[in-house]
């Protein structure tokens, strides 16, 4: 699960720069990071049984940032994803 958690983490930080902040050259788009978000994060959420506080906040803030960035509210994505990036969810048990 550490892989999972690693790769969640990476695009955590991949969603600050979304949605117009991924370079046109990268393989990363906006599209492929959200779809990596939503499915990893499905993976490892029924496997976590000690951190339920931080999984609690990381499920409402995915819906926050989604939210945000469907809206155009850049800002609030961004900030959202930096809050759950900052939660060391490599570390989530």
């Amino acid at each position: 699960m550490s892989e999972k958690l690693a790769d969640f983490a990476a695009a955590l930080s991949g969603a600050t720069l979304a949605p117009d902040g991924y370079p046109k050259w990268g393989y990363v788009t906006y599209e492929s990071n959200m779809a990596d978000l939503k499915t990893l994060w499905a993976e490892i959420r029924p496997q976590l049984t000690r951190d339920i506080d931080r999984v609690a906040l990381i499920d409402g803030k995915l819906s926050e940032m989604f939210a945000a960035f469907d809206a155009g509210d850049k800002e609030r994505g961004r900030d959202a994803a930096w809050l759950m990036y900052n939660l060391k969810v490599k570390e989530l048990r």
